[in-house]
């Protein structure tokens, strides 16, 4: 498959048409035959192998940590995330999404999310979701959804009490005790095992 000229795509509607048109119902090896090297070793870092595998493979996207969006032009944030099969039969999200990571001594002077690094980086979400077989290669794959997703007024509703506690946490230094429970739709997920001090504490 020939990766997307990303600069001839002028608007996010165009991009998410042509991404749903080439990508729904192919699997990985079909977007990028490489991927089928390391079938053998892919276990341990399957997500973010499959990430890779879109966003370079068919966007043209190298790996980054920016905190922008990866389509920068057009305001558009890929996420690859992969869906599991229930035991009903059922198509449901396998694990929780990982919107971008954050800086704590920046973090606590916002006001509002719409000021936040969540809200600049993932305000539209071009989501591509593929179906995560252990019983198969991982070269074969099935993407199974592609959509453009937006973090509409209604969405922000949704997350701004949220969003309120964790700005909270942070301000006090207890970042740390914050856990998943506490939180209906957005939460944090330290990447390290380490205190977090006051944002306000230079020592």
């Amino acid at each position: 498959m020939a990766i997307l000229n990303l600069t001839k795509i002028k608007t996010p509607k165009s991009l998410a048409r042509l991404a749903k048109r080439d990508l729904e119902n192919q699997t990985l090896s079909q977007i990028a035959n490489w991927i089928a090297k390391s079938d053998s070793s892919s276990r341990i870092s399957t997500k973010a192998g499959v990430g890779h595998v879109i966003e370079e493979g068919y966007f043209g996207i190298k790996k980054n940590n920016t905190a922008g969006p990866d389509i920068e032009h057009l305001g558009i944030e890929v996420k690859t995330s992969p869906l599991k099969t229930g035991k009903d039969g059922k198509l449901r999200v396998k694990e929780p999404l990982s919107l971008n990571i954050i800086n704590y001594n920046k973090e606590h002077k916002n006001a509002a999310i719409r000021s936040s690094s969540l809200y600049k980086k993932n305000k539209k979400i071009l989501f591509v979701w593929y179906i995560h077989n252990l019983a198969s290669l991982r070269s074969s794959y099935l993407i199974k959804y592609v959509f453009l997703w937006e973090m509409d007024r209604k969405v922000l509703g949704e997350l701004k009490d949220d969003y309120r506690l964790i700005l909270e946490k942070i301000r006090q230094g207890k970042a740390n005790h914050i856990h998943q429970y506490q939180h209906k739709n957005l939460t944090l997920c330290p990447k390290h095992g380490g205190t977090f001090k006051n944002p306000s504490d230079r020592k």
